[in-house]
């Protein structure tokens, strides 16, 4: 299985045309067994399509055949979802008949899936896969019903090329329970690229770290939520690794959409663990005012300090709150990556994010007021 948009971004030396580029592409993917290709679709009202448009969307460039001349920009190319959209479909032409006899290749093009075949390596045959039929917006959530279609057609391993790490928790949490097909992960390129055994460490973990890994990865940082200020990702493996009482809490994470109180008090504990292991105290707010006074105390006396950045402090619960319910949200997507149609709220429905003038959805990063009421009275007052 290829992560399509992947592959697309990779490519070096891009030739003149589109044929000569999907000739390309052929080169580049497997010939034995069935191969996957797989690219994203953008809902309208998601997260993913929001960040995308902030990001910028090229012009749509009319694809007149596989003569069309490569456009200036590759990357602006690729930024237009009806680019990739045209480009694809192009691969069932006869042209590449040759390339297909022997083989068996599936592209996914929005929700549908299609088998291209060549039996006399002249004609493209071109059939489309109900079973791989989906609404799953991501490749990277899609990629389980993947792995489930392998196994329906009886192969011992499956192998998934990707960039992106949440495809490789995905595949973590999933490969724990799917002892009848070994899952390989094959990423980077040149000496740097690696295939992993997914199914041999999920194996070693076990169904409750892998999918407590899967959570941390969601709760620390991921394509959909942000990472902690002066963490990364070591901090929060080393706090779980010290206090694994928190393995069962991050595994809670997507199993229901609403957040119960219990859950954000855990999360809680565990967000002040990632900063400071050893302390008197466990909650976010608490840990706040331990760096105010210790940035601003000097002689065991508080002044005023023009050196604090706030930006640098940990998130106090009102933040943290909301970033819960993200990183909830994703978990949930991923829980339900086996399900081809499955029912997923709208992320700003109460799930830490927020219409904006109905055109995009932003981060919701706290509910209330910036500041008490009391002080922006008095800040008021003295302007």
């Amino acid at each position: 299985m290829y992560d399509g948009i992947a592959c697309f971004h990779s490519l070096k030396d891009i030739p003149d045309n589109f044929s000569q580029i999907s000739a390309k592409l052929f080169g580049m993917i497997g010939k034995a067994g069935d191969v996957v290709h797989s690219t994203d679709q953008y809902l309208p009202d998601s997260v993913k399509s929001m960040e995308r448009r902030r990001r910028g969307i090229g012009d749509k460039l009319i694809l007149r055949g596989e003569a069309t001349k490569k456009p200036p920009d590759w990357k602006l190319f690729l930024s237009n979802n009806e680019n990739k959209i045209q480009f694809i479909k192009l691969w069932s032409s006869d042209q590449y008949a040759a390339k297909l006899h022997g083989r068996r290749v599936i592209f996914i093009c929005e929700v549908t899936a299609y088998l291209l075949t060549s039996h006399d390596g002249h004609e493209t045959v071109k059939e489309k896969r109900p079973a791989l039929k989906s609404s799953q917006e991501e490749t990277d959530s899609r990629v389980i019903l993947y792995v489930n279609y392998a196994r329906t057609r009886n192969y011992r391993f499956v192998r998934v090329r990707s960039p992106d790490s949440d495809v490789f928790f995905i595949l973590l949490h999933y490969a724990a329970s799917s002892e009848d097909i070994t899952v390989l992960f094959d990423t980077g390129t040149g000496n740097k690229q690696k295939l992993i055994n997914v199914s041999r460490m999920a194996s070693d973990f076990g169904q409750t770290k892998s999918t407590a890994l899967m959570g941390l990865h969601a709760y620390s940082g991921c394509d959909t939520t942000s990472a902690f200020r002066d963490t990364g990702k070591l901090k929060p493996v080393k706090a779980l690794l010290q206090q694994p009482k928190y393995i069962p809490t991050l595994q809670k994470l997507g199993d229901d959409w609403d957040i119960s109180e219990e859950l954000m008090d855990d999360l809680d504990s565990f967000t002040y663990s990632m900063y400071r292991q050893t302390a008197k105290v466990s909650k976010v707010n608490e840990l706040q005012l331990i760096r105010i006074n210790e940035l601003c105390t000097k002689q065991n006396r508080l002044v005023p300090s023009g050196n604090v950045n706030i930006g640098n402090l940990p998130p106090c619960r009102r933040s943290l709150s909301q970033h819960i319910r993200r990183a909830n949200h994703r978990m949930g997507i991923w829980k339900r990556a086996h399900i081809p149609e499955p029912t997923i709220p709208k992320a700003s429905q109460g799930h830490g994010w927020e219409e904006i003038e109905d055109v995009c959805i932003d981060p919701l990063w706290f509910d209330g007021d910036v500041l008490p009421r009391e002080m922006l009275d008095t800040a008021q007052d003295i302007s």
